[in-house]
């Protein structure tokens, strides 16, 4: 199912974004709603379009499991959570440091 975004998405967003810049983090009640993003990376789509692809759980309209994100507005040097054009993701675990951890232990 492909899903699409709406000029209301695409607002909402830019919206989002702009109260970040204003040093406005989303609130608890945004992160707790928002789906979880495991297992991340972090993809260059070209012309200046970053987006995510990772293991999601809590979509509203995606079924869990792999997912790539909407185009990528902002995410935090601490990388607990990201904001797309549509939606804020809670971050988990991303691939890299799941590799690095791999190693470590064997």
């Amino acid at each position: 199912m492909a899903i699409f975004l709406t000029r209301a998405h695409v607002e909402a967003g830019l919206e989002a974004l702009k109260r970040i810049k204003q040093g406005l983090e989303p609130s608890p009640a945004d992160l707790e709603n928002a789906p979880l993003l495991d297992l991340w990376t972090v993809h260059d789509a070209g012309r200046g379009v970053v987006y995510l692809a990772g293991s999601v759980s809590g979509h509203p309209t995606l079924d869990d499991g792999h997912c790539t994100t909407s185009p990528l507005l902002y995410m935090p040097t601490d990388r607990t959570w990201a904001r797309t054009v549509s939606r804020y993701y809670r971050l988990g675990k991303s691939l890299s440091q799941a590799f690095a951890q791999s190693r470590a232990t064997h």
